[in-house]
């Protein structure tokens, strides 16, 4: 049987298969299985572009709120692109674990499965 949106093996290319009860292995596999270097490449991409984008931000001001102002609250844009990168260092290992952790349920063979080989 086939599932419509084969074509790439991301999460929302497995939903059509979902909704019929019928993920093919080779989808779940890939989805579970790119993770490992698209994850770290899309990460890396993100923290590049905040990255390139700070001097930018720290010439022009841009999207900082300086006090005095009619709401009387600062709001310092490069600082919070700073925080935002340096919360990639706690988060990334946990988030990378915990979907190792989801493909190692996902993939391994169920009792019964392991009864058979």
């Amino acid at each position: 049987m086939s599932c419509p949106g084969l074509a790439t093996p991301s999460s929302p290319s497995s939903i059509p298969c979902s909704l019929i009860d019928k993920v093919p292995y080779v989808l779940s596999w890939a989805r579970y299985s790119f993770f490992t270097f698209l994850y770290p490449i899309g990460v890396s991409g993100e923290l590049l572009t905040l990255y390139s984008v700070l001097p930018h931000a720290v010439a022009t001001g841009m999207y900082s709120f300086p006090l005095p102002n009619k709401l009387n609250v600062s709001f310092n844009f490069p600082a919070f692109l700073m925080i935002y990168m340096l919360g990639y260092l706690p988060t990334l290992p946990q988030l990378y674990k915990h979907m190792l952790r989801q493909r190692r349920k996902v993939l391994a063979p169920t009792p019964d499965e392991k009864k058979e080989a």
